[in-house]
C-alpha cells in the first residue's frame, strides 16, 4: 500500500491504519442505497401480500429483502467512524434476529404445507375421489389453497406463517426507522476519525506504560507474514474467486463422470436380469 500517515490522518475520503481500511467514504452511498432497498422491498412485500393478483411477488420481494440486507451489512463494515450507539445496536439485534428466525419459521410452514397437501392429493387419488393429476404441481397448489381456506381465525393467528410475518415486520421496522434520521447526500459523509492505541497491554501491543495516546501505525510491521502479502492482492482475489469456481467444476465433473459410469453399470445389470432369469428357469 502506498498510503502515508499524514494522508490517512488528514483525508476525509478514507481511514487506513495497520494496513487495513476502517472507513471509505464512497461506501456510505452504497450503504444508503442498500438500506433503502431493504425498506422498499420490505414494504412492497407486505403490500403485495394483500393483493391476490400480485401475491406471487411476495416470495421474490422477500428474497430481494434478504439480499439487500446482506449487502447493507457488508457495506456498513467500511463506514466506521465512532462506532454505533447502544440503542442502534439493540435495534440491529431485532433486525437480524427477526430476519434469521423469520426465515427459518416460514421454511417450517412451507414444508408442513407441502407434506399436508401431498398427503391429501395422494389420498384423493387412492380413494378414487379424484383422477391422477397430470399437473401434480397444480394439484398440490390447489390443495394448499383449500387447506388455507379451511383454517379458522385462531389457526391463522397462532401459526408459523403469522409468526413469520410478525418477525419480518419487526426486522423491517427497526431498519426503516433509521432511514428517517439518515442523510442521503454522500457529500455529508466523511471519514473524520483515526484509531489510537489505549494505554493497556495485550498480545498485540504493550502500551500500559505510555504517558500519552499513541496512534496506530499506517502499515502493519509484520505485513509480510500475511498470505496476500506473498501472493499479491490480485492473485489472492483470483485464487478465491476464479480458482474456487474452477476447483468446484473439476471436482463436480469428476464426481459426475464416476457416478454416471456406476449408474450405467447398474442399469446394464438391471436390464440383463430378465434374460438371466429366463436362462436359469428355462422359460
Amino acid at each position: 500500500m502506498s498510503f502515508d500517515f499524514q494522508t490517512s490522518m488528514e483525508s476525509p475520503d478514507f481511514t487506513f491504519s495497520y494496513s487495513k481500511f476502517s472507513c471509505v467514504a464512497e461506501m456510505y452511498l452504497a450503504h444508503v442505497f442498500f438500506c433503502y432497498a431493504v425498506f422498499i422491498t420490505g414494504l412492497l412485500a407486505m403490500i403485495v401480500r394483500l393483493v391476490p393478483a400480485v401475491r406471487w411477488m411476495h416470495i421474490w420481494l422477500g428474497r430481494a429483502y434478504i439480499h439487500a440486507m446482506l449487502w447493507a451489512t457488508a457495506t456498513s463494515l467500511l463506514i466506521n467512524n465512532t462506532g454505533l450507539p447502544a440503542g442502534v445496536l439493540i435495534s440491529f439485534v431485532w433486525v437480524m434476529g427477526g430476519l434469521s428466525i423469520g426465515w427459518v419459521v416460514i421454511n417450517i410452514h412451507q414444508c408442513q404445507m407441502e407434506r399436508q397437501a401431498l398427503r391429501r392429493v395422494q389420498a384423493r387419488v387412492q380413494s378414487g375421489e379424484g383422477k391422477a393429476a397430470a399437473d401434480l404441481a397444480g394439484a398440490i397448489a390447489a390443495e394448499k389453497g383449500r387447506i388455507a381456506e379451511e383454517k379458522g381465525w385462531a389457526q391463522r393467528v397462532f401459526s408459523w406463517k403469522a409468526l413469520h410475518g410478525s418477525l419480518f415486520f419487526t426486522s423491517w421496522l427497526n431498519i426503516a426507522g433509521r432511514l428517517f434520521v439518515t442523510g442521503i447526500n454522500p457529500d455529508e459523509w466523511v471519514c473524520y476519525t483515526y484509531p489510537f492505541y489505549k494505554p493497556v497491554d495485550s498480545k498485540y501491543y504493550n502500551g500500559a506504560g505510555n504517558a500519552t495516546m499513541v496512534p496506530v501505525p499506517i502499515h502493519d510491521p509484520n505485513y509480510s507474514r500475511l498470505p496476500w502479502a506473498k501472493t499479491g492482492l490480485l492473485a489472492w482475489g483470483l485464487i478465491f474467486s476464479v480458482g474456487s469456481v474452477a476447483a468446484c467444476f473439476l471436482v463436480g465433473a469428476l464426481y459426475s463422470f464416476v457416478a454416471t459410469r456406476r449408474m450405467g453399470s447398474s442399469q446394464a445389470r438391471y436390464e440383463s436380469q430378465p434374460a438371466l432369469d429366463a436362462a436359469v428357469t428355462g422359460e
